[in-house]
């Protein structure tokens, strides 16, 4: 929510949100049949991470998770014995990337690069 002021008084509200792409949950709902627990990291406050979260039928969801935290947390999850496969759109994610078993960098929407599983 983003408060708007004209001389120290308020004079209106915008309400500011994340859309989520039209083809998430088919995506998610996909992966799911092939047996894929998703685990979404996200800086997000953890009452709009868990809507979000909702909406997409996310199995894992993490909330405020600071840029540099991210790869700790991948290694946690791979610590409890998943392979974990980092979708991530910015440099800040470039620890994390390389953290996960598999790493995707996109950008603009579409793969930059690719890190091949270490098990290959």
């Amino acid at each position: 929510m983003v408060h708007v002021a004209r001389g120290g008084r308020l004079i209106g509200l915008i309400a500011i949100a994340d859309a989520v792409r039209p083809t998430s949950r088919e995506t998610i709902a996909k992966l799911q049949a092939r047996g894929v627990k998703v685990a979404m990291l996200t800086g997000d406050n953890q009452a709009t991470a868990e809507r979000i979260g909702k909406e997409l039928g996310i199995d894992i969801v993490l909330a405020d998770v600071l840029p540099g935290q991210k790869a700790s947390k991948i290694k946690e999850l791979q610590q409890q014995g998943h392979k974990v496969g980092m979708v991530g759109d910015g440099i800040n994610d470039a620890p994390a990337l390389t953290q996960a078993d598999v790493g995707f960098a996109i950008g603009a929407g579409r793969t930059l690069r690719w890190k091949a599983p270490r098990w290959c």
